[in-house]
């Protein structure tokens, strides 16, 4: 094997070693992301909007700007309120349950499990820009009254991007977009979170 050869692999495993050193520094991560989505079923233009977003999440940093995230992923329909002035200051308020998607259900609640790959591309030495790609194992239902009208499980597709900080003390802050697709079902919800790096 030639010298030059020999220097160059060399070269490239300090360098991955050196960046799975610096991973190991707090490898681990823990968060929760909360959002509000906005939905749309089999191409309807009905009621799609007001879904409550939960995403608890696990992170692996493998090496220094990816990692690993397993997360579960929870969605339920926000009960629209309206309130109206009925005399002398007095306020009734009632929710205002439309049906969604021109189903008969005005309930819709998601469970899934992703598995995805995150890339980060550091801005300085907090802040940083971020992708995660991957799979979603969804189980959706749309119920009226407590009684199931439609729903579907399978593995979709999980995306989202956005715009994270992390202090020195291991909390992290990030705001991003998500792009759920499960079928006949996607979701587009803006995302908020809080994480803690170990």
């Amino acid at each position: 094997m030639k010298l030059p050869s020999l220097v160059a692999i060399s070269l490239l495993s300090l360098s991955l070693l050196s960046s799975y050193a610096s991973a190991q520094d707090r490898p681990h991560s823990v968060g929760l992301v909360t959002g509000a989505a906005s939905g749309e079923y089999k191409n309807s233009s009905q009621d799609g909007d007001g879904f409550a977003q939960a995403y608890l999440f696990y992170n692996y940093q493998v090496f220094e700007n990816f990692s690993v995230e397993l997360a579960y992923n929870s969605a339920a329909e926000l009960d629209s309120w309206e309130c109206n002035e009925t005399s002398d200051d007095k306020w009734t308020c009632g929710t205002n349950n439309k049906p969604m998607f021109g189903l008969r259900a005005d309930e819709m609640e998601l469970d899934g499990f992703v598995v995805a790959i995150k890339g980060e591309a550091p801005i300085s030495k907090r802040n940083s820009v971020y992708a995660k790609l991957g799979a979603q194992h969804y189980d959706y239902k749309f119920t009226r009254n407590d009684n199931f009208v439609e729903g579907e499980h399978g593995t979709g597709v999980f995306f989202e991007a956005g715009w994270q900080y992390q202090w020195d003390c291991g909390i992290g802050m990030n705001a991003g977009l998500r792009y759920q697709d499960m079928g006949e079902l996607t979701l587009k919800s803006p995302n908020v979170g809080i994480s803690y790096s170990f």
